[in-house]
């Protein structure tokens, strides 16, 4: 993570950002979670749906933890970056008639859901004119946090969705002991974004062709 300047993240610009921000970012993560539980109840898997994690109420997804990050992350890179996460869904794999593959198609479906997000935020982009104004830049990061919620969480990190993609492609024994790795998830996680400094680079190389992409297939 690049730390900034507090000064700027207390900006009123920077800070209507990310009162206009939050709310969609709030919604994108729910929706990306209910996908998971759709998807995994949809092959074999309810216990997100007995959890009652397939509601759009965002309080039956939100992580206190991973709610402040998104404050703290933001002030300490001066308002330039926002990062955090909702509660994961429970997924038994147990239930999948092909547990690998299965998995890492409910993995799958939250990153597609953020790209659908975008997509629908490019709609407008692409066809209303709105000016300069806090509600285009709001706009505009909303439609790149989205592809950047994708890119991210498809990273082959454990304990991220790109992880369970990985694994569908692993021997059996090798994706159990891959799996594992998941405990120590929260760490790897905070390792790479605070000292793989080409992390961010590497999101960015990938989501700027999909953003482009999506915009021009919108009509831009």
């Amino acid at each position: 993570m690049v730390f900034g300047n507090f000064e700027s993240a207390f900006s009123g610009e920077k800070l209507e950002q990310l009162l206009l921000l939050l709310p969609v970012l709030i919604i994108s993560m729910t929706l990306h979670e209910m996908a998971h539980g759709y998807v995994a109840n949809r092959l074999g898997d309810p216990t997100a749906r007995m959890l009652g994690r397939l509601s759009p109420n965002p309080i039956r997804h939100i992580d206190p933890m991973g709610s402040a990050m998104f404050g703290l992350s933001w002030l300490a890179s001066g308002g330039t970056f926002l990062f955090g996460w909702a509660k994961p869904i429970p997924v038994q794999p147990r239930f999948f008639n092909h547990p690998q593959r299965d998995f890492a198609i409910v993995a799958i479906a939250g990153p597609l859901t953020n790209i659908a997000i975008a997509f629908l935020i490019a709609l407008p982009l692409a066809h209303v004119p709105l000016g300069d104004g806090i509600w285009a830049d709001a706009l505009v990061l909303a439609f790149f946090m989205n592809i950047w919620l994708a890119v991210f969480n498809m990273l082959p990190i454990p304990p991220l969705d790109g992880s369970r993609v990985l694994a569908a492609f692993m021997p059996r024994a090798m994706a159990e002991s891959w799996s594992r790795l998941d405990q120590y998830g929260f760490i790897i996680l905070m390792g790479a974004i605070l000292f793989f400094r080409p992390l961010f680079e590497i999101i960015g190389a990938i989501a700027d062709p999909i953003a482009r992409f999506l915009f021009t297939i919108a009509g831009g």
